[in-house]
Order: structure tokens, then C-alpha cells, then sequence
């Protein structure tokens, strides 16, 4: 993908500094993501790449995110633990009530129109956590059949390579319509179960046929299946490291330099604007002559500084100081050289954009930090 173009929402405050129009990076913002590629490029460590970009992370598993109000992923956390919702684990929630007790063979009753879960479960009057539900997924184009708690969901990223079934591959190896469909005598067809099934007993699944359902199944007796982590976590779930409930948060991946200027963005900034690293702020000074007397001087001054390779811009607008200081702060610009009335002592002031110091310099003799 090009840098003149966004797939993330737009950043008001990339709009207002004049990094965006719309979906369109304007030059500020091509320059600030050209820095931002060539440090990703260079850099072998994600880590370090991020902290010279001045943003903040989380390592989830080798998915390096950042949290975000306006990110598209969903965070898993806790004590030593993170990773993207779809790709986390955790202990799943004990089921809402007991399993039936006793060593029971499965037995089909009628259930006219039953479909979801949530039906079975007002019909049996037993919750969703003792229900089967059963997914049909196809892969390399044989059926595979899913089987999660009823309160669950499947995680597809868990399950490579594998696609949803239509219905008529399911009618074809079921015999049964979705709604209807579970795992006991179904020869042929492999099945993985999800690891919140181990262990449970007498549970309710489809009987595969349409308007009936089994009662008293049994994961690992009344039909074999491999145990396997591929349900989604959910609130109220509890860590594997360390048994206490998980947190959710949103977050932003961190895959494409527009997810990193964003993120550098919300990270570094204040009231006037944006407060970028030196490593990605689109320039690194900018001269402003705060007389006109002093343009001839300035641009001297840029000319001198752009020989020596400072990634500078001069700013040679006829327009008011405090506008021209305010839209150096608003764009993140990270030193500012005012030329003005002391130059006639041969000083100019300089301001750094983060911490707001400023002093006086020998106009002959300055240099900007890098």
C-alpha cells in the first residue's frame, strides 16, 4: 500500500495540522510516514523501531499494539499475560449450573422449530453452558465439525485454513439443517471439540435430524473428538498464568506506519498540537523571521542549516509572529530558531517544542539536536 492513502479512521488532529485532507496525506504527513517506513525497515526489533517512533506498546504475543479509543482490536490481559482477542486463552467461566449426575445414554426428544441456543435452552430449561453448539467448517474440501459450549463463540484464526459450510454441504453430510446438527453418530467426519467440553457429562446437542435434539451427551464417550483451544475469550474468563479475571481493552495494531503515526499521535501531543519525536516530526526546526526585516537574515540562517543536512523549513509567510508560533506548535515541529530584534547582538532564540525551554543562541553559531 501507498502513504497517500488511509484505511484508518481519520485523526482530527492530523486533519487540523495539516498532515491530512480526508483519506489523503498531505506533504507534512507523507514526510512524517517516509521517516516512519525507513525506521521500521531498518530496525530488526519492532520494540526499539516503536520507541524511536516515541510510541508506547504492548507486546501481545509478537503483535506489538498500542492502547487505543479509536483502535480496532480488542486486547486480552492480565498479570504477565497479553494478546489479541482472537488469538488469546483463558479459563473459561464454570457452566451456569451442575451437569446432570449419573452414566446416561443419549436420548432424542422432539424440538419443533428449535434452532439457536438460546431456543434449546428455554425449551430444555437447562442454560446455554449445557448446550453443544455445532459448527460445520470446511477444509480442503471435507467437513470438519466444531463443537464450542453453547455460550461460546468460535475463533476462526484458531481453526487456519477452514471456511463456514453453506447449507447444502451441510444437508449433503448431515442429513440435518443448521440447528439441528451434533456429534454423536456421525462416522467419517472429524471432530474438534473446544477444551471448555473436557470433561463435562450429559449435556444437550443436535440429534441431526431436523426438529430433534439429543439429552445425556457426553463429550469423549458417546462420540470421540480431539480437544482443542478454539473458542473466542470472553468477560469474565480467567488468566492461565495466574487464575484472576482477565481485562479487555482497545487497542491498535501496530502493522503499517499509518498505524504508527496514529498512535505516535494520541501518545505525543498537548493543548497547541502535536508534540512528534524528533525521529518522525515531518521537519526538525523551523526558522521564523518574527520581523520582515529579518527575512534576508532567516533565510541565511535555513540555508545554512539545510547545507549542513538539518531536516529544516523556513517559514517565510508575511504573516503575524503569534500565528506563525502557534502553527509551529500545532504541526509538531520539534525546535523552533525566532529570528528577531536580538539578532542586531547577533542571537537568535531557540524553543524546543516538547519541554518549551528556550534560549538565547549565536546566530553564527547554531545547531540543532539530533
Amino acid at each position: 500500500m501507498g502513504i497517500a492513502t488511509l484505511r484508518e479512521p481519520q485523526h482530527p488532529l492530523l486533519m487540523r495540522a495539516g498532515y491530512m485532507r480526508g483519506r489523503e496525506y498531505l506533504p507534512l504527513g507523507r514526510r512524517a510516514l517516509a521517516k516512519i517506513e525507513n525506521i521500521l525497515r531498518q530496525q530488526n526489533d519492532r520494540g526499539r523501531a516503536l520507541e524511536l517512533c516515541g510510541v508506547g506498546y504492548i507486546n501481545a504475543e509478537g503483535d506489538f499494539v498500542a492502547l487505543s479509543e479509536s483502535g480496532g482490536e480488542i486486547l486480552v490481559h492480565g498479570n504477565g499475560y497479553a494478546a489479541l482477542s482472537a488469538k488469546s486463552r483463558s479459563v473459561a467461566q464454570p457452566p451456569a449450573g451442575p451437569d446432570p449426575d449419573g452414566d446416561l445414554e443419549p436420548e432424542e426428544f422432539h424440538t419443533p422449530g428449535v434452532k439457536t441456543i438460546a431456543h434449546i435452552a428455554a425449551f430444555s430449561g437447562l442454560p446455554a453452558t449445557s448446550q453443544i453448539k455445532s459448527l460445520v467448517l470446511m477444509r480442503d474440501g471435507q467437513p470438519l465439525l466444531v463443537l464450542l459450549r453453547g455460550d461460546h463463540q468460535l475463533s476462526p484464526l484458531k481453526l487456519p485454513g477452514t471456511r463456514p459450510a453453506d447449507a447444502e454441504e451441510i444437508r449433503r453430510w448431515f442429513g440435518a439443517d443448521p440447528g439441528s446438527l451434533g456429534p454423536v453418530g456421525i462416522p467419517g467426519v472429524p471432530i474438534i471439540a473446544d477444551e471448555a467440553l473436557r470433561g463435562r457429562r450429559n449435556m444437550i446437542a443436535g440429534a441431526n435430524r431436523n426438529d430433534h435434539h439429543l439429552r445425556s451427551v457426553t463429550p469423549g464417550e458417546d462420540f470421540k473428538a480431539e480437544f482443542a483451544d478454539v473458542r473466542q475469550v470472553s468477560k469474565g474468563d480467567l488468566s492461565i498464568i495466574d487464575g484472576r479475571p482477565l481485562q479487555f481493552s482497545k487497542v491498535m495494531l501496530l502493522d503499517t506506519a499509518e498505524r504508527v503515526l496514529h498512535a505516535a499521535v494520541e501518545q505525543n501531543q498537548d493543548a497547541d498540537g502535536l508534540v512528534l519525536p524528533a525521529a518522525i516530526a515531518p521537519f526538525l526546526a523551523i526558522v521564523t523571521p518574527v520581523h520582515p526585516e529579518r527575512f534576508t537574515a532567516a533565510r541565511e540562517i535555513y540555508q545554512k542549516l539545510a547545507a549542513e543536512g538539518v531536516d529544516v523549513l523556513l517559514d517565510d509567510r508575511d504573516a503575524r509572529p503569534g500565528v506563525k508560533f502557534k502553527d509551529a506548535d500545532l504541526i509538531g515541529i520539534p525546535y523552533r530558531i525566532n529570528v528577531g530584534k536580538k539578532l542586531a547582538e547577533g542571537l537568535v532564540e531557540l524553543v524546543e517544542r516538547r519541554t518549551r525551554k528556550s534560549s538565547d543562541v549565536r546566530a553564527d553559531e547554531i545547531s540543532i539536536p539530533r
